[in-house]
C-alpha cells in the first residue's frame, strides 16, 4: 500500500460516524491496538462522574481515586510536564488505561501529542441544566451568577464539539439525557467502546445500583470481592441529578515556554 493509499483509508475512517441509543462515535476503529489511552471530559456537574464510574466498573484503570467523583487529582490542572511525567509512569505501567477530568479540553490540544494512541469520550449535557446545577450547587468559593454560568458552559462545551470535530481519533459523543435515561444502553456502548466484554446480568445490575443519581456512592461498596447490602454515601444532590464534584474555575495557564510550544504544535 502507498502512503497516498494509506492516507486515503484514514481520511476515510475519520469520515465514519456511528450512532447508537446514548452516544455517537466519530472515528470508530474496527480493531484495538494493545496500548490504548481512554481520556473522559465534558463540563463540570455535566454527567462526566457516572460516565467515569461505568468504565471503571468495566475494567478501565482511571488512576488513583480517593473521592467519589471518579477524578485522578494527577491531571487536576497539573502543569504541563507534571502531567506528561504522570501519562510515561502509567504508559509503563498499564496496556490500557485513563482519567476523566470535566475540563480537561483546555489542555488536550498540547497534552494529546504525549498520549498513547488515545481514544476520547466527551459528555455534552443541556446547557441550561448544567448552569442551573451549577449555581445550585458550586461552593460559595466559586459561586458564579446565573449569566456567568451560562456563558462558561456554552464556551466550554462548543470548544468540545470543536475538539471532537477536529480530531482524527476515535471519540465517543454521549448525550448526558440519553444515558440518564438508558444507563443500561450506555453500558453496552462504553463496554464497544473499550473492546471489551459487556457485562453479565449481576455486574449489570451492580453498575446501575452505583450510577443511580442523587447522592456519591463508594465504587469499593459495589464492586469490591464482597459488596455490602447498603452502600456507603456521601452529601450531594438529590434532586435526581448525577453527581459531579465542584471544581474551581480556575483553568491551566501555562507558562511562557508552555505558551510558545502550543503554537509551535498547532
Amino acid at each position: 500500500m502507498t502512503r497516498d493509499e494509506s492516507r486515503n483509508g484514514l481520511d476515510h475512517m475519520a469520515q465514519m460516524v456511528v450512532t447508537a441509543k446514548t452516544s455517537i462515535v466519530l472515528n470508530p476503529v474496527p480493531a484495538p491496538t494493545q496500548e490504548r489511552t481512554y481520556v473522559t471530559f465534558g463540563v463540570e456537574r455535566g454527567g462526566t462522574s457516572l460516565v467515569a464510574g461505568v468504565l471503571r466498573a468495566l475494567g478501565l484503570y482511571l488512576g488513583e481515586i480517593p473521592e467519589g467523583n471518579n477524578e485522578d487529582k494527577s491531571f487536576h490542572n497539573k502543569p504541563l510536564g507534571q502531567m506528561r511525567a504522570t501519562i510515561n509512569q502509567r504508559n509503563a505501567e498499564h496496556d490500557v488505561w485513563g482519567w476523566k477530568y470535566p475540563t480537561a479540553v483546555n489542555y488536550l490540544p498540547v497534552l494529546s501529542r504525549s498520549l498513547r494512541n488515545p481514544f476520547f469520550i466527551i459528555v455534552f449535557r443541556d446547557t441550561v441544566a448544567t448552569a442551573l446545577s451549577r449555581a445550585q450547587w458550586d461552593g460559595e468559593f466559586i459561586r458564579r451568577s446565573g449569566r456567568m454560568s451560562l456563558h462558561e458552559t456554552n464556551a466550554n462545551t462548543n470548544a468540545n464539539m470543536g475538539f471532537a470535530m477536529a480530531t482524527r481519533r476515535p471519540c465517543m459523543l454521549i448525550s448526558n439525557e440519553k444515558a440518564q435515561s438508558n444507563t443500561s444502553a450506555l453500558v453496552d456502548e462504553l463496554a464497544d467502546f473499550l473492546f471489551v466484554e459487556r457485562p453479565d446480568e449481576d455486574l449489570r445490575r451492580r453498575i446501575l445500583a452505583y450510577t443511580e443519581p442523587g447522592r456519591y456512592k463508594n465504587f469499593d461498596d459495589y464492586f469490591s470481592a464482597e459488596t455490602p447490602a447498603e452502600a456507603a454515601e456521601t452529601e450531594s444532590p438529590e434532586n435526581g441529578e448525577s453527581p459531579e464534584e465542584p471544581e474551581s474555575p480556575q483553568q491551566h495557564a501555562p507558562d511562557a515556554e508552555e505558551s510558545m510550544e502550543q503554537v509551535s504544535r498547532q
